[in-house]
């Protein structure tokens, strides 16, 4: 069993644990969750390769993944997945090759100074309008064309909605996945300004200490590679990012929902139900503010898409259907 700080940092970090603390690990190292005895072993991974590419962004180059449609499948569009605080494109490990297998090419990138995409040494390159407008360049860069299907996971949700409300042509439909209203009320995450204090202190070695010691401390073992991955990816993350987004997070992404809602882009709030961030009551009236659809992964938390791909896909791709 987990000790409650192991489940409560880790939650904290966008992980959710079981109740029995059983995980497993992603190909590339990120922590995942066993859902009814199942892991990523057999999906849809195996049978569609997933490809590194590049695109530029307004700091340098960003670094991004694709999976695309294999030959005999229609091709419906274009998907861009957009990760949050912390994260990077391999949190969208498990969805790529599935969408893809749905008929849809599906991008994912790091935003500017996460893990492996360029970025800024101060924290002045990292405002809101500098991840939005790298989202758009990328969307012009995968699209030009066309309108996308957009994901944004948590914080990439918050520049999602951003992008939507300025160019809302660029986009077929919205999901705001594990993504609510901000950071500063309803919310079980401690005032970004005092993390931020943490981090100036002691740099990103110190969200790695304390997640090896949440790790330790609930009995689990990093399996061999995996805690390198993890390190590296937090070590690489640039500081600037980190307390960059952590002042963009003191002020509500959007102060009043109408202005995404009155877009005119279709919306779908997506969610776990086991309340790692924010309760599903708070998702459910974000929903019901933004006149958006509803989709529940019941026993996942704030990383469906690392617990349950699948589903997710599956919630996605139904939503994106019934558009046509």
């Amino acid at each position: 069993m987990c000790s409650e700080q192991a489940k409560s940092f880790l939650g904290n970090e966008g992980i959710t644990v079981p109740s029995e603390c059983s995980v497993n690990w992603g190909s590339a190292g990120t922590l995942v969750p066993a859902v009814h005895g199942r892991t990523r072993e057999g999906m849809a991974m195996a049978r569609i390769p997933i490809t590194p590419m590049t695109l530029g962004g307004g700091a340098g180059t960003l670094a991004a993944w694709e999976a695309v449609p294999p030959t005999g499948v229609e091709v419906r569009g274009t998907v861009v997945l957009v990760p949050g605080f912390t994260g990077s494109k391999e949190d969208f490990e498990g969805m790529l090759p599935v969408l893809a297998q749905a008929g849809y090419r599906a991008v994912a990138y790091d935003q500017r100074g996460q893990w492996q995409s360029e970025g800024p040494e101060d924290i002045s390159g990292y405002t809101m309008d500098d991840f939005v407008g790298d989202l758009l360049g990328a969307v012009d860069q995968v699209s030009p064309d066309a309108a996308v299907e957009l994901v944004g996971h948590s914080f990439g949700g918050y520049v999602s909605r951003v992008a939507v409300i300025a160019r809302p042509e660029r986009f077929r439909s919205f999901t705001l996945l594990a993504s609510g209203p901000s950071s500063v009320e309803d919310i079980n995450f401690p005032p970004p300004q005092l993390v931020a204090q943490e981090v100036e202190a002691g740099g990103q070695e110190v969200i790695w200490q304390q997640m090896s010691a949440a790790i330790a401390s609930g009995g689990l073992e990093f399996p061999a590679g995996r805690a390198e991955f993890l390190h590296t990816r937090i070590l690489e993350t640039k500081k600037a990012n980190i307390l960059g987004i952590l002042k963009v997070m003191e002020q509500p992404p959007v102060k009043d929902p109408a202005e995404l809602r009155d877009a005119g882009v279709p919306l779908l709030v997506a969610y776990g139900d086991t309340n790692d961030l924010w309760a599903p009551e708070v998702h459910e009236k974000f929903a019901e503010q933004l006149g958006a659809r509803t989709a529940v992964f019941h026993g996942s938390g704030h990383v469906p898409n690392e617990d349950v791909p699948e589903q997710v896909c599956a919630e996605l791709v139904k939503f994106w259907r019934e558009l046509a």
